[in-house]
Protein backbone atom coordinates (compact mmCIF):
# COMPACT_ATOMS: atom_id res chain seq x y z
CA UNK A 1 0.00 0.00 0.00
CA UNK A 2 1.36 3.57 -0.82
CA UNK A 3 1.30 6.50 1.54
CA UNK A 4 -0.89 8.86 1.27
CA UNK A 5 1.12 11.99 0.48
CA UNK A 6 -0.41 15.66 1.83
CA UNK A 7 -0.95 16.76 -1.29
CA UNK A 8 -3.62 14.51 -1.99
CA UNK A 9 -5.75 15.65 0.97
CA UNK A 10 -5.20 18.95 0.02
CA UNK A 11 -6.64 18.34 -3.79
CA UNK A 12 -9.50 16.82 -2.07
CA UNK A 13 -9.87 19.65 -0.08
CA UNK A 14 -9.56 22.19 -2.78
CA UNK A 15 -11.68 19.88 -5.18
CA UNK A 16 -14.55 20.55 -2.58
CA UNK A 17 -14.00 24.14 -2.09
CA UNK A 18 -14.11 24.72 -6.02
CA UNK A 19 -17.53 22.45 -5.79
CA UNK A 20 -19.03 24.82 -2.75
CA UNK A 21 -18.52 27.77 -5.13
CA UNK A 22 -19.79 25.92 -8.17
CA UNK A 23 -23.10 25.30 -5.75
CA UNK A 24 -23.00 28.69 -4.68
CA UNK A 25 -22.88 30.00 -8.15
CA UNK A 26 -25.70 27.82 -9.03
CA UNK A 27 -28.09 28.80 -6.17
CA UNK A 28 -27.63 32.28 -6.58
CA UNK A 29 -29.11 32.42 -10.18
CA UNK A 30 -31.60 29.22 -9.98
CA UNK A 31 -35.02 29.73 -11.01
CA UNK A 32 -36.21 26.42 -11.71
CA UNK A 33 -35.35 22.76 -10.08
CA UNK A 34 -33.44 20.66 -12.39
CA UNK A 35 -33.30 16.61 -10.52
CA UNK A 36 -30.12 16.27 -12.03
CA UNK A 37 -28.30 19.30 -10.80
CA UNK A 38 -30.31 18.53 -7.34
CA UNK A 39 -28.08 15.51 -7.46
CA UNK A 40 -24.96 16.59 -7.80
CA UNK A 41 -25.27 19.43 -5.02
CA UNK A 42 -26.29 17.15 -2.43
CA UNK A 43 -22.92 14.72 -3.26
CA UNK A 44 -21.08 17.89 -3.25
CA UNK A 45 -21.97 18.80 0.37
CA UNK A 46 -21.50 15.01 1.32
CA UNK A 47 -18.49 14.37 -0.48
CA UNK A 48 -15.64 15.18 2.35
CA UNK A 49 -17.30 12.92 4.58
CA UNK A 50 -20.09 12.30 7.00
CA UNK A 51 -22.23 15.33 7.14
CA UNK A 52 -21.54 17.43 10.11
CA UNK A 53 -23.41 20.76 11.58
CA UNK A 54 -23.59 23.27 8.73
CA UNK A 55 -23.64 20.80 5.82
CA UNK A 56 -26.81 19.46 7.54
CA UNK A 57 -27.78 23.14 7.42
CA UNK A 58 -27.06 23.42 3.97
CA UNK A 59 -28.96 20.41 2.88
CA UNK A 60 -32.27 21.66 4.59
CA UNK A 61 -31.53 24.90 3.06
CA UNK A 62 -31.21 23.91 -0.07
CA UNK A 63 -34.50 21.69 0.32
CA UNK A 64 -36.71 25.09 1.47
CA UNK A 65 -35.01 26.71 -1.28
CA UNK A 66 -35.56 24.43 -4.02
CA UNK A 67 -38.68 23.80 -2.13
CA UNK A 68 -40.53 27.04 -2.75
CA UNK A 69 -39.34 26.56 -6.06
CA UNK A 70 -41.25 23.71 -7.26
CA UNK A 71 -44.49 24.89 -5.23
CA UNK A 72 -44.43 28.38 -6.96
CA UNK A 73 -44.15 30.26 -3.54
CA UNK A 74 -43.82 33.80 -3.45
CA UNK A 75 -41.35 35.52 -4.49
CA UNK A 76 -40.40 37.01 -1.45
CA UNK A 77 -39.97 33.36 0.36
CA UNK A 78 -37.87 32.12 -2.73
CA UNK A 79 -35.83 35.28 -2.13
CA UNK A 80 -35.29 34.64 1.49
CA UNK A 81 -34.70 31.20 0.91
CA UNK A 82 -32.12 31.75 -1.32
CA UNK A 83 -30.08 33.98 0.97
CA UNK A 84 -30.53 31.73 4.09
CA UNK A 85 -29.39 28.87 1.58
CA UNK A 86 -26.31 31.28 0.51
CA UNK A 87 -25.45 32.92 3.87
CA UNK A 88 -24.87 28.98 4.66
CA UNK A 89 -23.08 28.08 1.68
CA UNK A 90 -20.52 31.14 2.15
CA UNK A 91 -20.04 29.91 6.20
CA UNK A 92 -19.11 26.43 4.77
CA UNK A 93 -16.81 27.95 2.12
CA UNK A 94 -15.15 30.17 4.61
CA UNK A 95 -14.92 27.29 7.27
CA UNK A 96 -12.93 25.15 4.54
CA UNK A 97 -10.09 27.51 3.89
Amino acid sequence: MLPVADDVVSSSWRDHLVALGALRRRVAVQSSVDAGQGVKARRVLFSPGKPIGDMLAALGALDHFERAIVECAGRQDIEARRLKCLAILDRLIANTR
